[in-house]
Order: structure tokens, then sequence, then C-alpha cells
């Protein structure tokens, strides 16, 4: 399924789907000296997605790559580890 045979806007409950699901991939982009995060999982079309938040915490965009290991190794995204692991680092250094 292309992201054209999505309905605009994206369903909220494709994005929220994957980033709620602590086994999702977590990375870094860094765009210019601008840092964006990435989110990889699946939704429940089947189809792995990438959504990307800016360093605000702003939803980007969203979408399924054609071939996903492609787009992110082309752009020079930097893998961070999967949410849980990510989100327990940030609370050790914060205690």
């Amino acid at each position: 399924m292309s992201i054209n045979q999505y309905p605009s806007p994206i369903p909220e409950k494709i994005i929220s789907d994957i980033v709620r699901n602590g086994q999702n991939i977590f990375y870094l982009y860094d765009f210019g000296g601008i840092h964006y995060y990435g989110v990889r999982g699946f939704a429940g079309d089947n189809n792995e997605w990438l959504v990307i938040f800016g360093a605000g915490g702003a939803m980007e965009t969203a979408f399924p790559p054609r071939d996903i290991d492609d787009y992110l190794d082309r752009r020079g995204f930097v893998l961070l580890g999967i949410i849980e692991e990510v989100l327990k680092w940030t609370q050790e250094a914060t205690n």
C-alpha cells in the first residue's frame, strides 16, 4: 500500500500505535545541525512505517517507505535503540 492510498490526514491510530509500542525502534536524524527523531514500526495495516518528530516533539511526517532500510541508511539515520531502552536510559540519566 502506498502513502497515496491513505486518507489525508493519516489516521491518528496508525501514528499512536507506532509511537506507543515500546518495542519499536528509535532513531536520530541530523539534518544540517537540526535534530529529528524517527520511530520505525508496523501499523495495523502490516506496513512498516516511519514517524518523524522534530526536537520539540511535534510530529513532522509519517509514511511507509517503500524500502525502509534503504531510506534510513541513505539519509544517515542513527539507531538509538528500542523505545523502552531509550526511555530507561533517559530516566537513569535524570536520577
